[in-house]
């Protein structure tokens, strides 16, 4: 077969015989690629409904290669990894703690949940989860008309924010009186 047969002409077992006559430099590449294909072969021969057994076996040891390639990148970021750590202990202190400043916690809590939702329906239609159209009609487009309709009301979009976006309130312009 051409699998079998080398650059030159030869074929593979001509080539080994010749093997010594290299002075010890020798590099078969008719049995590299022989071994490559072989190699191709059983790889391609391993799914899970053939061989279930060396298939989760290999899938356990590439996770804890994984896992291991992931600590040592932690390892190596330590001071990102403890600087996180201590941010995040940080901020669930101030979540769980009670106090005056559990106004502006709310407040952030409000907007991050609120920012998420938008986000996460622009994800989930990105990705085909429906048409667009569902998104728009349930969520997007009642917003707007909402928004427009209470801006052409008010004259202005420059609602107050504490209720808003839950409420939208028309703001309260001083207006000077003209002689």
């Amino acid at each position: 077969s051409s699998d079998l047969m080398a650059e030159d002409g030869t074929d593979c077992e001509q080539r080994r015989l010749n093997r010594d006559q290299h002075n010890g430099n020798f590099t078969d590449h008719c049995l590299l690629r022989e071994k490559k294909r072989r190699d191709r072969e059983e790889r391609e021969s391993i799914v899970l409904w053939r061989k279930p057994l060396i298939t989760l076996q290999y899938f356990f040891l590439e996770t804890l290669i994984i896992l291991k390639e992931w600590t040592i990148k932690l390892w190596h970021r330590r001071r990102f990894v403890v600087s996180f750590s201590l941010l995040v202990a940080g901020l669930s202190a101030m979540y769980y703690i009670e106090g005056a400043h559990q106004q502006y916690v709310q407040y952030m809590e409000k907007k991050f949940v609120w920012c998420a939702y938008w986000v996460g329906l622009g994800v989930l239609s990105s990705v085909g989860f429906g048409t667009g159209l569902h998104t728009f009609l349930l969520y997007l487009g009642p917003h707007i008309a909402s928004v427009t309709l209470a801006a052409y009301e008010c004259n202005s979009v420059n609602f107050p924010e504490p209720p808003y976006p839950d409420e939208i309130i028309c703001p309260h312009v001083e207006r000077s009186e003209e002689h």
